[in-house]
C-alpha cells in the first residue's frame, strides 16, 4: 500500500509553462484525503521550489537539490549534504577547463562568477538546441530564469570556497556540447565522493555522494516509518533515475528520457497532460 507519493518538478509535475496544473493538484489532494503523504523531489533550490508550488497553493516539504537538502511543510530543515570545500573547488576548475557555464548553489542561491558571460552563453546554447524558436523569445526566457533563481554574481570563486558562512550544495554546468558534458562527467565520476546526474541534454548536475533523490527519499520516509516498498516515485529525467530504482511504485512521464522509461515500472502522459494525475488516479484504483 502506497503511503507517500514523491514527484519531480520540472517535466513531471511542472507543465511546459512551468506551472503545476490545477488537475495535479487536485489528484495530490484526492490522495492526501486518502491518507498518502506528499513530498516534492527537485533539482531546484527550496525557495525556488516553494514559489512554484505556492502559486499553485500547493505546500508541501521538499527534497531540494537532489537531494542535497531536505526540509519539512513549515520550511525547517532537516538533513543538508554539502560538497567539501576542496573538493568544490577542483570540481568547480574542471567544469570551468571543459569550457561549461557553470553556476554554484550555496544557502544564499545559485551564484556564478559573470552574470552577463553566463546570459550570454545560455542564450548562444538556446539558440544552437532550438533553432526554430527566435532570438527575442530565447533572451526573454534568459532574462526570466536567471530573474526567478535569483542568481547572485561573486567574481572571484575563491571568494565563494574560501567563506566559511557559505557551504556548497550543489553545481549544476551548461553546454550544448554534449562531448564537453560527457568529459567533464567522466573526470567527476573518479571521485567517489560525488553524485553526478542531469536534469537535461544541455546540462550536468554535481551532489555530494549521498544527495541523491532516491537516497534521500530512503532517509525521509524511514523518518516516517515508512518502507521504500511503500513509496510512489515519479519522474522524467536522469536526475530521477536515483529515486525510480528505489522507490516501490515507479513512474515515468510520457516525455521521459529512454533511460527513465526503461528504470520505471509504468509509463504516463506527458507534463502538459497532467501525467502526475493519471498516475495518481491510476495508483489509487488498487491502492488497498
Amino acid at each position: 500500500m502506497i503511503k507517500i507519493i514523491a514527484s519531480d518538478m520540472d517535466g513531471t509535475l511542472l507543465n511546459s509553462d512551468i506551472e503545476v496544473s490545477e488537475e495535479n493538484v487536485k489528484a495530490i489532494e484526492t490522495a492526501r484525503a486518502e491518507g498518502i503523504h506528499f513530498v516534492l523531489c527537485t533539482g531546484r533550490m527550496y525557495k525556488d521550489a516553494m514559489e512554484l508550488s505556492k502559486r499553485a497553493k500547493l505546500h508541501a516539504p521538499a527534497i531540494c537539490m537532489n537531494g542535497a537538502e531536505i526540509r519539512d511543510e513549515n520550511g525547517k530543515v532537516l538533513l543538508q549534504h554539502t560538497i567539501d570545500k576542496d573538493l568544490a573547488r577542483k570540481t568547480y576548475k574542471i567544469l570551468i577547463e571543459h569550457g561549461l557555464y557553470t553556476e554554484i548553489f550555496t544557502e544564499i542561491g545559485p551564484i556564478t562568477t559573470n552574470k552577463a558571460t553566463g546570459k550570454a552563453f545560455m542564450i548562444e546554447m538556446q539558440k544552437k538546441l532550438h533553432p526554430e524558436v527566435s532570438s527575442n523569445e530565447i533572451s526573454k526566457k534568459i532574462e526570466e530564469r536567471f530573474e526567478a533563481k535569483d542568481v547572485h554574481e561573486r567574481k572571484d570563486s575563491e571568494k565563494i570556497f574560501a567563506n566559511d558562512d557559505l557551504h556548497v550544495f550543489k553545481f549544476i554546468a551548461f553546454s550544448a556540447d554534449e562531448s564537453k558534458l560527457a568529459q567533464a562527467k567522466k573526470r567527476l565520476m573518479e571521485s567517489n565522493l560525488l553524485a553526478v546526474s542531469s536534469s537535461g541534454h544541455e546540462n550536468i548536475e554535481i551532489t555530494h555522494t549521498e544527495a541523491q533523490k532516491g537516497i534521500s527519499l530512503q532517509y525521509y520516509a524511514e523518518k516516517r516509518g515508512v518502507t521504500l516498498e511503500e513509496t510512489f516515485a515519479i519522474g522524467d529525467n536522469n536526475n530521477d533515475i536515483s529515486m525510480l530504482k528505489m522507490a516501490g511504485y515507479t513512474v515515468a512521464m510520457g516525455n521521459a528520457e529512454a533511460d527513465v522509461k526503461k528504470v520505471a515500472k509504468y509509463t504516463t502522459k506527458t507534463n502538459d497532460e497532467n501525467g502526475v494525475a493519471a498516475a495518481i488516479y491510476e495508483m489509487l484504483k488498487n491502492n488497498h
